[in-house]
């Protein structure tokens, strides 16, 4: 199974977006130093189950050394998208998601299944705003949610799936 963020070009936008809110939107240039490597990104069983856990030293700074590259890359091209996109009416209609909101779900969470209703315990409530059925049970989970070019996205805590979400309240 690969990791979740190169399953698709979305997930890898997703994570790269969180990556640069974490970061402050931080580019790196050859000359700055390396502020991502594969261990911030990846699990550990990951890492192991892509092979990245046995390359030498010198082929684990390699491979940051591209992260950072392509990170800055990516970012970079999704700035000028941004620049150039209209803001989506969701996010301007029901409440913006920039700076990234971290919170966690108020009791039970079972995954999404079309209008599913998200309570988190900040007191906002979100709503699915994409079809996407996902089962997963846990007890209040912690919560991102993020802006991306299409709305907020919502990612919950071990969870490799993402969903777009609008806030109601």
């Amino acid at each position: 199974m690969r990791p979740f963020f190169l399953r698709s070009r979305n997930s890898i936008i997703g994570l790269l977006t969180v990556l640069a809110a974490v970061f402050g939107g931080v580019i790196i240039t050859a000359q700055q130093r390396q502020i991502l490597s594969m261990e911030q990104v990846m699990t550990k069983s990951e890492l192991a189950e892509t092979g990245i856990s046995s390359l030498s030293p010198a082929q684990r700074t390699a491979l940051d050394a591209w992260l950072n590259s392509y990170t800055a890359h990516v970012v970079r091209i999704e700035a000028t998208k941004e620049q150039s996109a209209p803001v989506p009416k969701s996010d301007t209609s029901r409440g913006r998601c920039t700076p990234a909101i971290e919170s966690a779900i108020s009791g039970e969470f079972n995954g999404w299944d079309g209008e599913t209703i998200f309570k988190l315990n900040n007191g906002q409530i979100w709503q699915q705003a994409e079809y996407d059925y996902m089962y997963s049970y846990s007890y209040s989970p912690d919560v991102t949610i993020y802006s991306t070019q299409s709305g907020c996205r919502m990612k919950v805590e071990d969870e490799d799936e993402t969903i777009l979400v609008k806030r109601l309240k």
